[in-house]
């Protein structure tokens, strides 16, 4: 029989994107949320731990964790086996394990519809539940979030065009809809809706309280890779193709069309594409919400008759959020994985979660037959991805006691693996002087 020690203490606290009190020393509510781990590892006396946490913890709280746990800090972007940038340190005792081999996943890979215009996309968290899914550049909040903008081609038949990763780099087009019958390479890209202040000159002036602070949207520096999973769905949105051209005659040639090629509708005044008759054209996505098509000329993009900087290619382009599947992927994890609980509570749950192919690879390095008994203690459990993870690597004769408060999280884990998790509640239940694993 064999011990296993696994878990990530929330994050909150230490996270670079901690706008007020931030901890940056090892005290604080951070801190004890992590000493319930190591009290855990203390009585438990596990074979291998493994405790993972965001990268952007201040240096002495990582190096404190360094020397209470007794092993040095390995550090893995989700990237290599993802199509998200998730920087994460993981703190183990498992020997011999390499960083994973780039598996060359883009985010064009996950996309249910569309295709991607980055690489790789931002980090996802828990607060990812919290975004709107449409731009909105007047958004008083200054705090960084993460879409993606989708470009539409424009064709004389009515097909999508293609676009390269690189194509922001070039120069401008000159098509719109008025002249639009240049053919032209496009893909989707991954972005971030950010704070900024723009001068008169274009550029960043974000201490100048005289101008307005608007949200816009920034492209991701890596191509094809989105940002990692959070809880702001903002972190991270996608660009959708849709099509631009004519259909059937001449009188059509100014009609925007969705991948599936049906018509978009008219949804009110404003500057979006169509802004030269003043009427704002919309996509209705799968849920029949209005998704506007937004205009990119010379640089700039155009919103309720105001134009905001943006580093996109002209075109046309509709924002769109992930979808719970499209995070499942990032997270990879089954498309279904989160079918228990709404979208709401399935972006927060992937958000606080794992991804769940790094911690596969670190634990494939342990000695352990896969037929032999192990007894697993997860801190802080979310939706049970340690769990999920042993499932893959093929260990089948398991005792699996989850500390987890969030029931929620619980109802995914427990939808999953209905008879094999023992829900132990809260983990500052560590501290009982009478405390046992089982």
């Amino acid at each position: 029989m064999k011990k296993i020690l696994i878990g990530g203490s929330p994050c909150t606290h230490w996270s670079i994107a901690q706008k007020n009190n931030r901890e940056t020393t090892a005290e604080g509510i951070g801190w004890e949320l992590f000493k319930n781990y190591l009290i855990a590892k203390e009585k438990f006396q596990p074979d291998y731990f493994l405790y993972e946490n965001n990268k952007s913890a201040a240096q002495p709280i990582k190096d404190q964790i360094s020397i209470e746990l007794g092993v040095p800090l390995q550090y893995i972007n989700s990237a290599l086996v993802s199509a998200q940038n998730r920087q994460r340190f993981y703190a183990h005792n498992i020997q011999g394990v390499p960083q994973p081999e780039d598996r060359g996943i883009l985010l064009r890979d996950i996309l249910e519809t569309g295709e991607a215009w980055k690489e790789k996309s931002y980090t996802l968290d828990a607060n990812y539940y919290k975004t709107a899914g449409t731009y909105n550049p007047k958004s008083q909040h200054s705090y960084s979030r993460h879409m993606a903008a989708e470009p539409v081609g424009i064709t004389a038949d009515g097909k999508a065009y293609c676009l390269t990763s690189t194509y922001y780099k070039g120069p401008m087009l000159e098509n719109t809809l008025e002249r639009g019958q240049r053919s032209m390479i496009a893909e989707p890209v991954a972005g971030r809706i950010v704070g900024r202040r723009i001068n008169e000159q274009g550029h960043r002036d974000d201490y100048n309280e005289n101008i307005e602070h608007i949200q816009r949207y920034e492209v991701n520096e890596n191509p094809q890779k989105t940002n990692a999973v959070t809880t702001v769905t903002k972190d991270n949105m996608i660009a959708e193709p849709i099509r631009i051209g004519t259909i059937g005659s001449e009188a059509q040639s100014n009609r925007i069309y969705s991948p599936n090629g049906k018509s978009v509708s008219i949804c009110g005044q404003g500057g979006g594409a169509g802004a030269k008759t003043g009427l704002y054209a919309c996509l209705v996505d799968r849920n029949g919400k209005q998704q506007p098509v937004y205009e990119v000329r010379n640089g700039l993009i155009t919103i309720k008759d105001k134009q905001y900087p943006i580093k996109l290619a002209d075109g046309y382009y509709i924002i769109r959020k992930l979808t719970v599947t499209e995070c499942c992927r990032l997270q990879t994890l089954p498309d279904d994985y989160c079918r228990a609980v709404s979208n709401l509570q399935a972006y927060k749950g992937l958000g606080n979660g794992w991804t769940a192919e790094v911690i596969i690879h670190i634990l494939r390095h342990m000695n352990i037959p896969r037929d032999e008994e192990i007894i697993v203690l997860s801190m802080y459990d979310g939706i049970a991805t340690g769990r999920y993870c042993f499932d893959k690597l093929g260990y089948r004769n398991i005792r699996y006691y989850a500390y987890e408060i969030d029931k929620y999280a619980m109802q995914v884990a427990n939808s999953n693996y209905p008879a094999s998790i023992i829900q132990r509640g809260d983990a500052f239940q560590v501290r009982d002087e009478n405390w046992a694993v089982g």
